[in-house]
């Protein structure tokens, strides 16, 4: 009983230790983007291409216009494929040093985004 619980919590240890800031500095703020405004989502539109080094993507649906987070659909399948395991890439806005960035999620690379006006998240 007693090496039980010692795994778990090994275990549980080792599974938050996975969670980092990657990416992230001490200066950063929480920032969103008003996605009703055509030439803002066209420029993250834009920049986020830019950042994952592809020609065009698609913006994934979010809840309202004005968003702190933004997701990259993957790109579309191929003429002879039937399924992707290829998932959704997120983006959290921010604001450093008055800078509109990108923060990939997945991989903690931060993007700047030429154009992009984004208001800090109070």
């Amino acid at each position: 009983m007693r090496l039980t619980k010692l795994a778990l919590a090994a275990l549980a240890l080792g599974l938050s230790a996975c969670q980092t800031n990657a990416g992230q500095s001490a200066a950063d703020q929480p920032a969103s983007v008003d996605l009703s405004v055509a030439e803002t989502r066209a420029a993250l539109s834009v920049a986020l291409a830019k950042a994952l080094n592809r020609g065009r993507i698609e913006l994934g649906v979010t809840a309202t216009d004005q968003t702190s987070t933004v997701t990259v659909l993957p790109p579309p399948l191929g003429p002879h494929e039937t399924h992707s395991t290829a998932v959704p890439i997120r983006f959290d806005i921010i604001r450093r040093k008055g800078k509109c960035l990108a923060l990939r999620a997945d991989d903690g690379s931060v993007h700047t985004m030429s154009g992009v006006r984004c208001e800090t998240v109070k």
